[in-house]
């Protein structure tokens, strides 16, 4: 009887680590920023000469939070990996760019610059879009993302 409880204990203690984590990624959240919602990244289209070609990548997931100043972009690699970006128009965003009918819905625009790459996120509730302009190429990269409808920030 002994040895069945032991393995029992241990799933329980197991599953017991398993919340704090939760609870410290969330504590390692800057004061004040809100959880904004799950993107998927599916296509990458690099620009050259006006000419687009799609670029092979994988899809992965990141989590945007805001503070109503900077929007942060979270990868899988925790509580420090992330990229910001500094809001600088929050008024909505243009869409339907090269079809008959314009329309502006909520949304935001922000930047950021580093490492010579200036980077533009286009921020909406549906969908993101992260633009890259390096500094000595004649390239540039777009990136999509669509909204992940999930129950949970871990989803």
């Amino acid at each position: 009887m002994r040895i069945r409880v032991q393995p029992i204990l241990a799933v329980f203690a197991w599953l017991g680590c398993l919340a704090p984590a939760s609870e410290a990624e969330e504590e390692a959240l800057p004061i004040g920023y809100r959880f904004v919602g799950n993107y998927l990244f599916e296509k990458r289209v690099k620009i050259r000469d006006g000419l687009p070609f799609s670029v092979a990548s994988k899809s992965f997931v990141c989590k945007v939070y805001t503070d109503g100043i900077s929007v942060r972009v979270y990868g899988h690699g925790g509580a420090e990996s992330y990229t910001s970006f500094t809001i600088h128009r929050n008024d909505g965003v243009t869409v339907g760019t090269g079809s008959g009918e314009l329309e502006t819905i909520p949304g935001l625009q922000a930047h950021s610059l580093v490492g010579n790459i200036l980077r533009q996120l286009t921020l909406t509730e549906q969908r993101l879009v992260l633009t890259k302009f390096p500094a000595l190429s004649d390239v540039v990269e777009v990136t999509y993302a669509n909204r992940r409808i999930s129950l949970s920030r871990s989803e």
